[in-house]
């Protein structure tokens, strides 16, 4: 291919949560980073996803080195700082790590299955800023298919976990080593009403005897989630005072700077008679200011917190994810193979067209000519005919005579189904 195909990016894989949260692309500049990368001519398609998990960039160009400059650029951290995380994957290895990506064998909880629809919406951002042309268009939708064939197909879809029914399943185990809240009695806060919000509520409903309360700068989302899970919702504005009745709060907003201070917390502990208060905080960039841990009483966990329990549901899936890693192997392989063939093809249509104009143009300027001197515009057009026609006919004759004279007949069967040429003595059978 005339350019490659990269993937250039860092995860919970080669970076902590300190560093993810300062390499994060906030979704609705999504399109307006892509348009920039491209207006600089750094790439030719791209499509860039952010999550708390990973921040990548797929990008077909000639110049990553220019485009991994970019991309560090785009962040609070210097190149020396950035650079050592990064990961860099061309053509073939690119074209599986995205499946990879799409089939949740990438993320911190393998198989789930939210990257998918993640990364998704990123191609989607990526078509409306006009940063997607055929070749990611390709590519894509093949991503996008093997992502639901592996479902289908192996057993690393079965019983769905997340990174939200992971951070519940981690809370009640805390909540049982204290011994001082009872989980099904805990008075729950949930800051955020987006899709990580939405996957909480549905593993928290069932297991509480209290309202969850949902609280978000939006106020009608927050009212729109709060009906769907019989919840109640408020502004932010009522933040500090919900802490104080709160038990366990969950935090997972798109807020790029931290809605939970410490004095905040230390005001609302002291009013709790030393009632112990319970953080998970599940955002990229992090919701809740991690000094908030050194209040005493409250206790603070991350998504980077849940990596043993992670681990010991992975071993569980590894079999499945083996069958899953051999089907996006082979599907990489023969994408890229066909890329390569569909490129040279087109390589090969437009030097053929670029030959018919350089004769074209050739033949006009003589037939222009011609009639600026005054030559008849009928004889000028038969002179522009049979010059064009001998010209684009000229070197065809001549190999497809050398053909036949060495006994190569299958290059002229190749050229009669090549250019549909009829055969009159086959026809008159």
């Amino acid at each position: 291919m005339s350019t490659s195909i990269f993937v250039l990016g860092m995860n919970h894989k080669t970076a902590a949560l300190q560093l993810r949260e300062k390499v994060y692309f906030s979704e609705e500049l999504w399109g307006a980073y892509l348009q920039d990368l491209l207006s600089r001519g750094l790439a030719e398609e791209a499509v860039l996803i952010s999550t708390c998990n990973r921040s990548e960039l797929y990008c077909a160009t000639d110049d990553i080195a220019s485009v991994r400059e970019w991309f560090c650029a785009q962040t609070t951290l210097s190149f020396n700082e950035l650079d050592p995380v990064l990961y860099v994957y061309r053509d073939e290895a690119a074209i599986e790590h995205i499946m990879t990506v799409a089939c949740g064998l990438d993320s911190m909880v393998l198989g789930e299955t939210q990257i998918l629809g993640q990364l998704k919406q990123a191609f989607s951002e990526s078509c409306a800023a006009g940063a997607v042309n055929t070749l990611f268009y390709r590519l894509f939708q093949r991503v996008f298919a093997i992502a639901k064939e592996v479902r289908t197909a192996t057993a690393i879809g079965a019983c769905p976990v997340s990174v939200a029914s992971a951070a519940v399943h981690f809370i009640k185990q805390q909540v049982g080593v204290q011994q001082k809240i009872l989980f099904n009695d805990a008075n729950v806060v949930l800051v955020g009403a987006g899709e990580t919000a939405s996957l909480l509520l549905r593993y928290l409903k069932s297991q509480l005897n209290q309202r969850i309360t949902i609280l978000n700068r939006n106020i009608d989302k927050a009212e729109a989630l709060a009906e769907d899970f019989f919840a109640q919702s408020n502004t932010l504005d009522h933040l500090e005072v919900a802490l104080e009745a709160a038990d366990i709060v969950f935090s997972a907003t798109g807020s790029p700077t931290p809605l939970l201070t410490k004095e905040m917390v230390l005001r609302a502990v002291q009013r709790r008679e030393n009632k112990p208060l319970i953080f998970f905080d599940l955002a990229v960039p992090r919701d809740i200011d991690p000094e908030v841990a050194t209040v005493a009483g409250a206790y603070l966990y991350c998504i980077d917190d849940l990596k043993i329990m992670i681990e010991q549901h992975r071993q569980g899936r590894e079999h499945a994810a083996d069958k899953a890693r051999e089907m996006i192997r082979k599907e990489s392989i023969d994408f890229f193979a066909q890329s390569e063939s569909h490129d040279k093809v087109t390589h090969t249509i437009r030097a053929y067209r670029d030959q018919f104009n350089v004769i074209c143009e050739g033949e006009l300027a003589k037939a222009r000519h011609q009639l600026r001197q005054g030559v008849d515009p009928e004889l000028v057009l038969s002179r522009f005919a049979h010059a064009f026609m001998k010209k684009l006919l000229h070197v065809p004759s001549v190999q497809l005579r050398q053909a036949g004279a060495e006994g190569r007949f299958e290059l002229v069967q190749f050229a009669k189904q090549l250019f549909a040429i009829s055969d009159p003595e086959t026809e008159a059978l």
